[in-house]
């Protein structure tokens, strides 16, 4: 009687738990033992807390800043594993490419202060030791190297900012949401003191060309924000079965038999349900951001001259089925598979503080780059009050030749990863693709650089960061910041009665405090 009675059980909770995006009572989520939890929204430590309340606004200000906004990638890279004519299959996935201006104190080769970690390899191994001692906190040695001053013409020229428009464009379709590719001179100027050249390829987890290759071009990713496209059909669906079913790991086929059908982490090592846990979480957040930015087209009969009368709207039902039990039982897993990227990327950014507070952040507008040197501090103070950090530490551990086997079979799977995105045939999705896997890419460099394989521990003072890690970074962490922001939205339309419940606990506990 005991198997029918928990077959029963089981069959009773998956009903409960149909088409639940979030666990009743714990809408929240908070960082588990490995990965990310279910928890009460009225919790102190919250992720959506940290996020929505300390981390969001300073970020997306910090994004606008001149240093962030602009992003050198070649949009014209042939896909490497198969054939692609990159013909959208609607009018929403096309691009208007003009790259015609670009501020000097950005584009400027080494005009940037390169800020390295110390070698001391004692300091390294003691903080490896105890993961309570930050392994870069603010008591590391950096090492600043100062490199070329920027000429009095380099900022004669961003002075004489010109605030007229970028000339004629011609667009490749994309009449509703097209890619800005425009760039005024001085922005061409400011950008071109801005770029150093990274001679050091050791320890990539993406395929980065150099800055200076040809077919690289600036893009302002303030003018391009991720949303609806209409990119849809055969074509994403190749790239993410490419992905998933040829570069992810696979879980022991005794435990998941039908993996390529319904993708999970059950059956993996931490390392390798830690990089499911990377695509899914990517994948996710692409999805929430359709979703909360999803178009409704004017209706047929208008023909050409409804052609911008549509709608932007949020779809709730569309997230409400992607992270539901509706199409597959992980749903909910997937959606917390974006908060821990966002964790993973928080810790990159606090091991890398030291680095980022020596740095100059030049544009050569001397109020820009201060008030974006402050913005970075402020962030930092935010990221550094958060106690519930990724922890690297407990990756790649064990013998030495496995571990070393391991790491490179996982960098090399990101690598392929990075090179899909290549394959993508909408140029704001495959724009948006790149800069998130190489934000995601420079996070992995960061964390992992100084285990006892990597090269970089071998010698620490070769560690350097480009100014396009640096911005990929901040972006793709931004990404994921504004996909949890709109969780809670969603959140908001689907339990409108949880909210009320969470701002009565709050309200209960701030009048309880007593000051002293």
């Amino acid at each position: 009687m005991r198997e029918p009675f928990h077959l029963v059980l089981l069959i009773t909770v998956l009903i409960s738990i149909s088409d639940a995006q979030f666990e009743d009572g714990r809408l929240c989520f908070c960082k588990g033992d490995e990965a990310v939890e279910p928890c009460e929204c009225s919790q102190l430590r919250t992720i959506d807390k940290l996020n929505n309340e300390q981390i969001f606004d300073k970020l997306q200000k910090l994004l606008k800043k001149d240093f962030f906004r602009f992003y050198k990638v070649n949009m014209d890279k042939t896909c490497p594993f198969w054939a692609d004519d990159r013909q959208c299959g609607t009018n929403q996935c096309g691009i208007a490419f003009c790259d015609d201006e670009v501020p000097a104190g950005l584009r400027r080769r080494n005009a940037v202060n390169m800020v390295r970690r110390s070698s001391s390899h004692e300091n390294i191994h003691e903080n490896h030791k105890n993961h309570n001692n930050n392994r870069w906190n603010d008591s590391a040695t950096i090492a600043v190297v100062q490199v070329d001053e920027v000429p009095a013409s380099s900022k004669k020229a961003t002075e004489d900012k010109k605030e007229s428009e970028s000339g004629e464009c011609v667009d490749a379709g994309n009449n509703i949401d097209p890619m800005d590719r425009t760039l005024r001179d001085d922005e061409k100027r400011q950008l071109d003191a801005m770029d150093h050249h990274d001679d050091g390829l050791e320890d990539k987890f993406c395929e980065i060309e150099d800055d200076e290759s040809e077919g690289m071009h600036y893009v302002d990713l303030s003018k391009n924000p991720e949303r609806y496209t209409g990119y849809a059909g055969k074509s994403p669906q190749r790239v993410w079965k490419s992905i998933y079913e040829e570069n992810c790991f696979k879980p022991d086929p005794k435990f998941d038999k039908n993996f390529l059908i319904n993708p999970s982490n059950f059956g993996m090592c931490l390392e390798k349900r830690v990089f499911y846990r990377l695509i899914s979480g990517l994948h996710s957040a692409i999805t929430i951001s359709i979703a909360a930015y999803n178009y409704k087209p004017p209706p047929p009969s208008l023909g050409q001259f409804g052609s911008q009368m549509g709608t932007w709207f949020r779809n709730t039902e569309m997230f409400a089925g992607r992270f539901g039990t509706k199409w597959s039982w992980e749903g909910p897993q997937r959606l917390r598979n974006v908060y821990f990227i966002y964790l993973l990327e928080l810790r990159a950014l606090l091991k890398a503080a030291p680095y980022l507070q020596n740095e100059l952040f030049y544009t050569g507008n001397d109020q820009e780059d201060a008030e974006t040197r402050k913005a970075v501090e402020e962030l930092l103070e935010e990221i550094r009050s958060y106690p519930d950090h990724f922890d690297e530490s407990e990756m790649f551990t064990g013998v030495e030749s496995h571990a070393r086997a391991l790491r490179e079979e996982f960098r090399s799977h990101f690598v392929n990863i990075s090179r899909i995105m290549d394959c993508v045939e909408c140029d704001k999705c495959r724009l948006w693709g790149k800069v998130q896997t190489h934000g995601m890419g420079t996070a992995l460099k960061i964390l992992f650089s100084d285990l006892p394989h990597s090269h970089y521990k071998q010698d620490a003072s070769k560690f350097q960061l480009t100014r396009n890690e640096v911005v990929a970074l901040l972006q793709s962490f931004g990404r994921y910041s504004s996909s949890i922001m709109e969780v809670d939205n969603f959140r908001k339309d689907m339990y409108p009665e949880e909210q009320e419940t969470t701002k009565k606990k709050d309200t209960r506990r701030n009048t309880n405090k007593i000051d002293l």
